[in-house]
């Protein structure tokens, strides 16, 4: 009867390569032609979005946009404030050694950095400073061979690993509708300048086949009233949303992730029962993507030999990264930042936009050290007529220990952050104070790397193996165990238990006499 292995088949997410780039991306901006012509930049910022990424040989092709939105004064007699909101595209290939065709890719991209400059006054050239980490993996199917079959007289060691099992992985679009009306103690609409709108409240509950996921819209809009003065006005809302996402064979006990992306965004004002703009007509539409995966324990088959036969044994290695847990925390950061003298005094602060960078980590026992910094642009209204809106900028450093159970320095962490939240108060009209909430999500991932058995044949023993005394006296070696030492007799480790009064717990030590059992003759 040949032999035949046993095995068990495991969907493994396999990383293939990862890499980071840099690129500078070059847009010309038109002024729109119902607006004037742009006399001064108050305010520039941008978001950046994927459309789409393809996974080409050693290289994956990104297709984003970037949405910037502009305020500026108005070359004409005015003065006033104006505002540019507009997408343009962008295209770049981030290279990744070993990437093929039909890899799955993951991208994130951010703005680094943006400068502008007005060629005149229906132009604006900007330039973007965008940075991406790629990451390319691909689904296999890993066999692990837990037995063999074939002969009565096997011995086999077994090693019991964990792995996570990849159960799979969807995208679901979400469109946020709402219709917000203006509240009492504000004017009505004119004209909106700006809005801003990120995701908080972040959750998911995992069912049967689907991933239940939830959160709030926080959004923020900058517009100009139709009052005498065409004052400008700020209003703060939230808009709560569900969706659904299907994974077969997802359950309760699994372990999910689960990515938000704003993709785009429209508000318009639309008129209330009076005929008056009082209501602010919202669109949101955001992707979810969503994985899921599974730890399993697997029986792994580290070694094998038979008392009658000389087994071959054909290994490879085994290489993956297993994630080890998770750690969520939240980091606190808060300053007076005070605005220096170049800057127009405020009037009323409308947003804090903060954006937290990871500068280092380091890993010890049990804990993970975070230093960074949080970069904060103030928006506010200001005592300034030729400037009535502005944007001051700072920085905020941070140094955090967290806990996290398990990890040493041997391993790596993936660490997202991310603002939940920033509350800042007027001090003075030079002084503002912000704290910012920043939520931490720390990923344990350790190495793993094994041999694994792929095939097995067997053989007659030589003559020498099958004829020898019906006891050997042995004297243990560094290194040896009672596995090892019965292998190299082809006996069991049970019978040499038994022959030296060994119970289970014991283990034998570098010179220690073993007295070993064995027969005259070993039938073929």
């Amino acid at each position: 009867m040949s032999l035949e292995l046993v095995k068990e088949s495991v969907k493994i997410n396999n990383l293939v390569g990862e890499d980071t780039a840099q690129t500078i991306v070059e847009h010309d901006i038109i002024v729109p032609d119902t607006n004037p012509d742009a006399a001064r930049i108050l305010l520039i910022d941008g978001e950046i979005y994927e459309k789409s990424s393809e996974v080409l040989q050693d290289k994956v092709a990104v297709n984003g946009a970037i949405r910037y939105k502009i305020l500026y004064i108005s070359e004409d007699e005015s003065n006033k404030v104006r505002s540019i909101n507009t997408s343009n595209e962008f295209s770049y290939s981030v290279d990744v050694l070993n990437a093929r065709y039909g890899l799955k890719s993951n991208v994130k991209c951010e703005i680094e950095h943006l400068d502008y400059e007005i060629l005149y006054g229906r132009k604006i050239k900007v330039k973007a400073i965008l940075k991406f980490n790629v990451k390319v993996c691909e689904e296999v199917e890993q066999n692990f061979v837990n037995n063999i079959d074939g002969l009565e007289d096997i011995e086999v060691l077994k090693d019991n690993i964990d792995v996570n099992s990849t159960l799979g992985e969807n995208n679901a679009y979400c469109i946020v509708n709402e219709s917000i009306e203006i509240p009492a103690g504000k004017p009505t609409i004119k004209e909106i300048l700006r809005s801003d709108v990120k995701v908080v409240g972040k959750d998911y509950k995992v069912a049967d086949n689907k991933i239940i996921a939830k959160g709030d819209l926080n959004v923020l809009t900058l517009y100009i009233a139709d009052d005498e003065e065409n004052s400008i006005q700020f209003i703060e809302h939230e808009l709560p949303f569900t969706q659904f996402i299907e994974i077969q064979g997802v359950n309760e006990a699994c372990d999910c992730e689960v990515d938000y992306k704003v993709i785009n965004y429209s508000f318009r004002a639309a008129e209330d029962n009076d005929g008056e703009l009082r209501i602010l007509s919202s669109e949101v539409e955001l992707m979810l993507k969503a994985q899921a995966y599974e730890r399993r324990e697997i029986d792994v088959l580290a070694d094998a030999y038979s008392l009658s036969r000389k087994l071959n044994i054909e290994q490879k290695s085994f290489n993956t990264k297993k994630i080890v847990g998770k750690e969520k925390n939240q980091i606190i950061v808060k300053d007076t930042v005070n605005i220096d003298g170049d800057s127009p005094e405020i009037a009323q602060v409308f947003n804090v936009l903060s954006k937290p960078s990871m500068l280092e980590c380091n890993i010890g026992e049990g804990t993970v050290t975070l230093e960074g910094a949080v970069n904060n642009s103030i928006l506010y209204l200001a005592n300034n007529s030729e400037l009535p809106i502005s944007c001051y900028d700072c920085e905020v450093p941070f140094k955090q220990n967290i806990e996290v159970n398990e990890i040493n320095p041997k391993m790596n962490c993936e660490v997202e952050l991310e603002v939940e939240h920033c509350n800042y108060s007027m001090i003075s009209a030079s002084e503002v104070e912000i704290r910012v909430i920043i939520n931490v999500c720390i990923k344990v991932i350790d190495s793993v790397q094994l041999p694994l058995i792929t095939k097995v044949t067997e053989n007659p023993l030589e003559d020498k193996k099958t004829e020898s005394p019906s006891i050997v006296i042995y004297f243990s070696q560094p290194d040896d165990d009672l596995w090892k030492i019965a292998k190299k007799y082809h006996t069991t480790v049970d019978n040499i238990k038994k022959t030296n009064n060994l119970s289970e717990e014991d283990n034998i030590v570098p010179g220690q006499q073993v007295m070993i059992p064995r027969k005259s003759k070993i039938s073929q």
